[in-house]
């Protein structure tokens, strides 16, 4: 039997071994912790490579059925079931690594040996080119607008005598 993904099941039950950490996920509260011990104990392998795929999945599986249950990793442990609380400063890690990996790409075709590649693999490169670039222009714009929307807000909330933590709390890297 194949599994989602072509990952094939490594259980005799025939889930996939994303959908046993999903299983398990799903019942547990917000905050919970689930070492990398406890991971291989449901699959019933100490390979951290599918341990991590199988979370990888799990998570994947949990957004797409607007499941609120999340696994963010906590180094040197495990994972943690995120609280209502870290979503957004998680979401936020994720979009500035896409930013990150955004201008990576475009040095990348900066980089590009142009003169060395064929006229047609040329043509491509630099459609390549201008469509990174396009990308990057616009996820600059859109910080732009945050960091306008949320010193705005930050205005109106000292207007407002509303007062916010200094650090967000339990903040956690996204797995």
């Amino acid at each position: 039997m194949r599994g989602h993904r072509g990952f094939r099941a490594k259980r005799e039950d025939g889930r996939a071994e994303w959908k046993v950490v999903y299983d398990h996920v799903t019942a547990l509260p917000y905050g919970a912790m689930v070492s990398y011990g406890k991971i291989a104990g449901l699959l019933g392998t100490d390979d951290r490579l599918r341990a991590y795929r199988a979370v990888k999945e799990c998570n994947r599986q949990l957004l797409r059925a607007l499941v609120p249950r999340y696994l963010a990793t906590v180094r040197g442990q495990g994972y943690q079931v995120m609280t209502p609380e870290e979503y957004a400063p998680a979401a936020i890690a994720l979009k500035d690594a896409a930013t990150r990996r955004m201008s990576t790409a475009v040095e990348l075709m900066k980089a590009a040996p142009l003169d060395d590649m064929t006229p047609a693999a040329r043509a491509w490169a630099e459609a390549v080119s201008l469509h990174v670039a396009d990308h990057e222009l616009r996820l600059m714009g859109m910080e732009a607008r945050q960091q306008f929307a949320e010193a705005r807000l930050a205005e109106l909330e000292r207007r407002a005598g509303v007062s916010r933590p200094a650090t967000v709390p339990g903040q956690v890297e996204a797995g």
